[in-house]
């Protein structure tokens, strides 16, 4: 079928340089140069004006400006009509006819919706995976832990601490420079580090604000106040009067407790396969355990 149509292309062209020939002019001359090459030969071969002989030239004339004006009618209706409805697309960065563009963006539309459809089903993959590892697997165990170790630090937080009478041993007089314990801390502020040996031989440091060497040397009725559940270190009470930890060793109970509950809620209830459920299960199947064994070192220690 190409063969063909280049066959007829070409026996159309010869035909028309033949055309361009009789009225003198180049090949893809102009509508308007055709025109005033037909008038001027017309009038010099036209059979009024001329002998009977011209009158043959006259018609291959009038033929030549026939064929030529038709043919460029013709290229004129075709270049208008592929030109017709097209419209410049940025995007692709070419002129497109609206039938193409549908098609463009019907195409990348359809990508798109693919593209979408495998990182969804590489995201459950992923998650499937996921399920199979032991963090997730682990992760039942470490909630039941959380909620409880954040139980207990409400309760240690809230419940009346305990006393155990102790054995004066030493105080260390301590002056701090301006900031350095938050909150405390102003100039010439100078604390007291009382330090007392329980029953079973166990040190006990407790910070409090002031000169009180010769108030706790004196006293036998010395009492360690500590958290009932965890044995945090609070302060003393000698003869009644209470002296609180200036360090105030509670003041993580409530800050880990939430920490605990918060994490285990949204690893719980945001189960879905995200980058933000990775994180928070992770957080909490390693973070859990971690403060915990942190704040417990701390009270054994403290």
């Amino acid at each position: 079928m190409t063969e063909q149509n280049d066959f007829f292309e070409t026996n159309n062209s010869i035909f028309l340089k033949k055309y361009y020939d009789i009225l003198g002019l180049q090949q893809g001359a102009s509508e308007e140069e055709i025109k005033k090459a037909y008038r001027k030969l017309a009038m010099k071969y036209h059979p009024d004006t001329t002998s009977c002989d011209s009158n043959e030239q006259f018609l291959k004339i009038k033929e030549a400006y026939q064929a030529l004006t038709s043919e460029t009618n013709q290229e004129q209706q075709t270049e208008s009509s592929s030109n017709k409805n097209k419209v410049f697309s940025r995007r692709y960065n070419r002129w497109l006819t609206q039938e193409e563009l549908d098609e463009l963006k019907k195409q990348t539309a359809e990508y798109r919706k693919k593209k979408e459809e495998d990182e969804e089903m590489s995201a459950i993959r992923d998650f499937e995976n996921l399920k199979n590892s032991w963090v997730y697997k682990s992760f039942p165990f470490v909630a039941v832990f959380g909620i409880l170790f954040a139980t207990l630090l409400f309760l240690d937080f809230h419940l009346t601490p305990q006393s155990e009478f102790v054995e004066y041993k030493e105080t260390n007089r301590i002056s701090l420079i301006e900031g350095i314990v938050v909150g405390t801390a102003q100039p010439g502020f100078i604390l007291s580090e009382i330090v007392t040996i329980d029953k079973k031989g166990n040190q006990h440091t407790a910070s409090i604000r002031g000169e009180l060497a010769g108030f706790f040397y004196v006293s036998d009725n010395i009492e360690l106040i500590s958290t009932k559940l965890f044995g945090i270190d609070l302060g003393y009470r000698v003869e009644d009067v209470y002296f609180q930890d200036i360090n105030k060793k509670r003041a993580f109970h409530y800050p880990i407790a939430l920490f605990c509950v918060l994490i285990v809620f949204l690893t719980v209830f945001f189960k879905n396969p995200t980058p933000f459920y990775y994180v928070v299960l992770n957080t909490a199947v390693f973070g859990i355990p971690f403060l915990s064994l942190v704040f417990t070192l701390g009270a054994i220690s403290g």
